[in-house]
């Protein structure tokens, strides 16, 4: 009996305690909090990619219909103006002169481009400077969103915004300029 006391007494317990095991769940927590971070910054850096994407379409579409309406382009009809109203739908005249029609296709250009770009990019909003000389003609586009990814005191929304056209803050800019 003595001897089964005896070896009772130094046999260890084998296993680990409880303060190891709280350690472990401690590293472990944070390294899956850390990728949980990780994964929502990705996604947020995807989404404003998309974002940049889909405004650079926007923009290469509205210069295609310009080129398509040198007649329209020629006469100005093709700038907006940062906080522009809405322009109205054009009226449909079968009989109009060239000009007045190639106006009226500006117009509806014009109207479709604010109209999608406000409705596809979060707060969006269109800006666009025509150059029509004899040696040039040039449109310099920007399209303007507001970045929920972006810090608003960062770095990086100071960056996006020396894109943007004077007098616009607080906006990510996509800045697109087009020779005809």
């Amino acid at each position: 009996m003595n001897a089964r006391l005896h070896l009772a007494t130094t046999t260890r317990q084998r296993g680990a305690s409880l303060i190891e095991v709280l350690v472990a769940l401690l590293i472990i927590s944070l390294g899956l909090m850390s990728m949980v971070r990780l994964s929502a910054t990705t996604i947020g850096f995807n989404k404003g990619a998309q974002v940049r994407l889909l405004a650079l379409s926007l923009a290469t579409q509205y210069a295609e219909r310009a080129r398509l309406n040198v007649y329209g382009f020629d006469l100005g009809n093709y700038d907006i103006a940062l906080d522009a109203p809405e322009p109205n739908a054009p009226a449909v005249d079968v009989d109009a002169n060239d000009l007045t029609a190639a106006a009226h296709v500006a117009q509806a250009d014009r109207l479709e481009i604010v109209r999608r770009v406000a409705t596809h990019l979060p707060q969006g909003r269109v800006v666009v400077n025509t150059t029509r000389t004899p040696a040039a003609r040039d449109l310099d586009i920007w399209i303007l969103w507001h970045d929920v990814n972006t810090d608003q005191t960062g770095t990086l929304l100071r960056a996006a915004e020396s894109q943007c056209p004077v007098g616009v803050d607080g906006n990510s800019c996509l800045y697109v300029k087009v020779s005809m």
